[in-house]
């Protein structure tokens, strides 16, 4: 039988969800009004959902001095003076979740730390504190709860964050966007502007816009340290030359970072020589067999043998920079190659540099295999000039950069793919004035050695890799120095996170300090 519970119920579903609005229109209003008090309204716009789902809220504890409170006093009786107190077991179920999305996000935090040895660790932990305040800056109730604190690392070493703050800022550190680590490596780099609107957050200026600035190649290692993925970082790319140190970062430090819908190592294991150049392409493509024969009977000859064969020219689009000098040495290089023939144009208003007509296919007939040897060629397949658009860089699934040296490359050779790859190897070989892959890599890589944007580890084994690593292999040890603490219950916890795509192979081996 009902007897009115659950009218009663629903009523007071009803009643939590209307004091809950208010409690958000109040907090909405403050954060408002917060916002206003520093000429910053803009950030009401860059909000990417306002409307949306937030970390789910817990409505069952009072203030954070239930926590640690017990939940009910002495009783005054003598004889009960020396009973154990007994918490709330509410209480204690709120602290615990407290502590262990806290520690999710402490190690999350010290996983993107550098080597301690490294000259940017102390770069590496500014841009760590101004990705916490890309977090805090468009939620409302971090905001205004940030206000209580100087800066990032008060805040999170901070004993009195109740359970629903400490679970909006695990989400919104956890869910930070590929462009909102871009833009707090930017506020560290470039903190004071004569111009550009800002807000003020936890002692950090978060600016409305990028400056403008293109990132050092050291930087780099900053965007991968908290995205280790290929295709997310490359979005944030904006010309050529950002792909191309994104890339050489990659490869010269060993990142291996995970990749999908964009690469820059393929099936082909030499054209790692041709990305650290600075050709990139958006793929590979497999064209199949160079050459292919069929054979058919014609009906209309008495069932004769009917033979056909197919050359098959390979091709490879590619968008060059437009600010490197090897970029117009390589092109002249390939111009003056028998096999290779090129359609190509410098920017998006060039003029189109092409041969008469560039033959993707030619087929040629014959009545017997062995006559298809001396048979002329025939039909053939031409590509047009919007063969250059397959040259342009992808950085989304819909944005492109066409503002490069597009080129289109087409062997009109024999060999299989990797033969054509070679042929490109050598030129970019040419190119540089080196001989092999070895003089190439350490040719590029001394460059950034020489000007400290990359750091040789002066306790490298011969066999480990010589440069300081990008992050902190010994997580304890970073969690250790970030925090200055063991982490709870003397081990990490697991900070949701793929620990295969943050750590390479190559460096798996715990970091020699």
């Amino acid at each position: 039988m009902d007897f009115g519970h659950k009218t009663f119920w629903h009523y007071l579903k009803k009643q939590r969800t209307e004091v809950e609005t208010i409690l958000q229109d109040v907090e909405r209003r403050a954060y408002e009004l917060l916002l206003e008090s520093q000429n910053a309204t803009w950030v009401l716009g860059h909000q990417i959902d306002p409307d949306g789902p937030t970390a789910e809220d817990c409505h069952l504890h009072g203030d954070e001095e239930s926590l640690s409170k017990p939940a009910s006093n002495s009783v005054g009786s003598l004889e009960l003076d020396d009973l154990e107190e007994i918490e709330d077991p509410l209480d204690v179920a709120i602290r615990e979740k407290r502590q262990e999305l806290l520690e999710k996000l402490l190690t999350r935090l010290a996983r993107y730390c550098a080597p301690f040895v490294s000259k940017y660790y102390q770069e590496r932990l500014a841009v760590i504190w101004a990705c916490v305040c890309r977090a805090v800056y468009t939620e409302p109730s971090l905001m205004l709860v940030a206000q209580n604190y100087e800066n990032a690392a008060s805040m999170l070493k901070a004993t009195d964050l109740n359970l629903a703050t400490v679970e909006k800022l695990w989400e919104a550190v956890k869910h930070l966007y590929v462009h909102d680590v871009r833009a707090a490596i930017d506020d560290v780099l470039h903190p004071i502007r004569n111009t550009g609107d800002y807000v003020l957050v936890l002692g950090t200026r978060v600016y409305r816009e990028l400056s403008g600035a293109s990132l050092p190649f050291h930087a780099w290692g900053h965007m991968t340290a908290v995205f280790p993925c290929y295709s997310c970082v490359r979005k944030v790319c904006k010309t050529v030359d950002d792909i191309v140190a994104l890339t050489r970062y990659a490869l010269l430090t060993g990142s291996n970072l995970a990749q999908s819908q964009m690469r820059y190592q393929f099936e082909y294991d030499t054209a790692r020589a041709l990305t650290i150049c600075g050709f990139i392409p958006n793929v590979i493509e497999d064209f199949g067999p160079r050459y292919s024969v069929q054979k058919g009977n014609c009906c209309f000859q008495r069932n004769t043998p009917h033979w056909s064969e197919v050359k098959t020219n390979y091709v490879i689009c590619v968008g060059l920079s437009l600010n490197d000098e090897k970029s117009q040495l390589f092109v002249n290089a390939c111009l003056r190659h028998p096999d290779l023939k090129i359609l190509a144009r410098k920017g998006v208003d060039g003029r189109i540099i092409k041969p008469k007509k560039l033959c993707g296919s030619r087929t040629r007939e014959a009545s017997t295999r062995a006559g298809l040897k001396n048979a002329p060629w025939g039909d053939s397949k031409f590509y047009s000039d919007t063969l250059l658009e397959e040259t342009w860089p992808v950085v989304g699934s819909s944005l492109k950069i066409q503002d490069c040296f597009q080129l289109a490359i087409l062997d009109d050779g024999d060999g299989t793919m990797v033969d054509f790859i070679d042929k490109l190897i050598k030129l970019w070989y040419q190119v540089y004035q080196v001989e092999d892959f070895r003089g190439l890599f350490s040719g590029i890589g001394n460059v950034y050695l020489d000007n400290g944007e990359l750091e040789l580890n002066e306790h490298w084994e011969p066999t480990k890799y010589p440069l300081v690593p990008n992050v902190e292999t010994d997580m304890l040890y970073s969690y250790q120095r970030l925090w200055g603490k063991e982490p709870s219950e003397g081990k990490l916890v697991d900070d949701e996170i793929d620990k295969a795509m943050l750590v390479p192979e190559r460096f798996a081996a715990k970091y020699k300090r």
